[in-house]
């Protein structure tokens, strides 16, 4: 019996020595004749199966780690835009939800003024309430009455003698801004329905054509008075910080409230109030507020001629009102200015803004 040992053969392919695989191996180790040339082609071809094998190892891995990667990107940006999602979503609720509180304090406030007995509303009247907590906020709301301040559209409605105490009212209020009081006339020619610019200090389309851009005169009341910036003239600081504040926009003629109106409000009333005077009107202004016949008999109104027919429009308890509500639930914040007028125990809003 002959024994025939088979040798395996080892493999250098580059510098790293191998084994065949086992089917090289057998052909390798097999009795068959060989020749040098066909015994190098053998060993060449194992060396490279054997890289190749190496080489497919590898690219797998790295496909793998892509793969994981690409499913951990996705993911986190799902996750994202599910929290985006979610946020936003919570900010409209929120937003929702303050707006329709902000809806119910102007309620609530409107509820407030058609029940107050004469007098009773100053006690609330000018400064912002304590704020209200509701479930994830709070609320606050602040009531005015805008009878306390002068009435822009009080120069173009009413009698024509009625207007022009108007008129001297405004330009007294100017001179105590420092502004000029040919202003009254530009006023005047913005509200006023025809084209015909009042002397010295009037201006009508022809002024506004020439500015870039061009605009053109209201020619009616106003529904807000800070569209006086837009008029000739009121650029100046004075406009803004003095007079501004004192300044109202109403759908009618108004009386000026002595309980609610501001020393500088008062002064304009006639010319004999000087800022002393209409200092102390306020300073012993009563809690419960005057009285018209208190406040006629006043010291301070001695020698004005305040009260008589054709003197400026006076009351006692105001009618229009501005009511800022404020809600705050999480993130979201409302603030509604609601101007409400009171008849009687009605009260109604004919504008709302936000």
């Amino acid at each position: 019996m002959t024994v025939i040992k088979k040798k395996s053969v080892v493999l250098v392919c580059g510098n790293r020595p191998g084994k065949l695989p086992a089917e090289t191996q057998i052909a390798a180790s097999s009795p068959a004749p060989r020749t040098p040339g066909t015994q190098a082609g053998l060993i060449a071809a194992s060396c490279g199966a054997a890289g190749r094998f190496r080489n497919e190892r590898g690219a797998a891995l790295i496909s793998a780690l892509l793969a994981a990667a690409l499913v951990a990107s996705v993911a986190a940006a799902m996750i994202s835009a599910q929290q985006l999602d979610i946020r936003r979503t919570g900010n409209i609720i929120h937003g929702d939800q303050a707006y329709l509180y902000a809806r119910g304090v102007e309620s609530w406030a409107g509820l407030l003024l058609g029940r107050a007995a004469e007098g009773e509303e100053y006690e609330y009247l000018g400064h912002t309430l304590p704020p209200i907590p509701v479930e994830g906020g709070h609320l606050s709301v602040r009531v005015d009455d805008l009878q306390g301040l002068f009435n822009v559209n009080n120069l173009v409605l009413g009698s024509e003698s009625g207007q022009e105490h108007q008129r001297l009212m405004f330009r007294r209020l100017l001179r105590y801004c420092g502004l000029e009081e040919e202003l009254e006339q530009a006023v005047s020619d913005w509200l006023d329905a025809d084209q015909e610019p009042r002397f010295p200090g009037g201006a009508e389309d022809g002024e506004y054509l020439r500015r870039n851009p061009p605009y053109r005169t209201a020619d009616r009341p106003l529904t807000d008075a800070d569209e006086l910036a837009l008029v000739y003239g009121f650029e100046h600081e004075g406009y803004e910080e003095c007079l501004k504040p004192l300044l109202t926009a109403l759908p009618e003629v108004a009386a000026v409230n002595v309980n609610t109106a501001p020393a500088p409000v008062l002064a304009a009333l006639a010319e004999g109030i000087d800022p002393y005077r209409a200092e102390q009107l306020v300073a012993d202004r009563p809690e419960m507020g005057y009285t018209m016949a208190e406040f006629l008999e006043h010291p301070a109104l001695a020698g004005t001629g305040l009260g008589t027919e054709d003197g400026p429009l006076l009351t006692v308890q105001g009618r229009y009102f501005m009511v800022q509500s404020e809600a705050v639930i999480g993130q979201s914040r409302v603030m509604l200015h609601s101007l409400l007028q009171r008849e009687g125990e009605n009260v109604r809003t004919l504008q709302r803004s936000r």
